[in-house]
């Protein structure tokens, strides 16, 4: 009983210490133009962050049809780990829904669309440089 103990007291405590974290930096994209346009996915705390900066010229082509629209900003969603890739949360529901998919073997991000159950894929950008960090805390 008491080796069980130990064992899983080193389960609890050594796992978290190490995480996973990529960073898919110098992503680009058919549709615009970034100054800056990467996404950091942390395995352990299963959280993606993606900071962007439009270029002048993609920015002023968005604000024209939307003036919400922000130059730079900061998102983050909810991440897991399936089959080698990693899957954001689903964003909308029940009929209509989307979730991105992130490939660390080709650095590609990609969309996957679901309306009323059929589903369409589409690459939202291919990424220059993945990076591994083991971090330590």
């Amino acid at each position: 009983m008491r080796q069980i103990l130990l064992i899983l007291f080193f389960q609890i405590f050594y796992y978290p210490l190490f995480a996973d974290i990529f960073v898919f930096k110098n992503c680009k994209s058919s549709d615009y133009t970034y100054q800056k346009n990467e996404y950091t996915l942390n395995l352990v705390q299963g959280i993606m962050i993606r900071e962007f900066i439009y270029d002048e010229e993609s920015y002023k082509k968005l604000r024209l049809n939307d003036i919400t629209v922000k130059k730079e900003n900061t998102t983050s969603k909810g991440i897991v780990e399936e089959n080698n890739l990693i899957i954001s949360e689903i964003s909308g529901y029940p009929a209509f829904y989307t979730q991105m998919i992130f490939d660390k073997r080709d650095g590609s991000v990609k969309i996957k669309t679901v309306l009323n159950n059929t589903e369409g894929v589409s690459l939202v950008s291919k990424c220059e440089d993945v990076i591994n960090f083991k971090k330590e805390s």
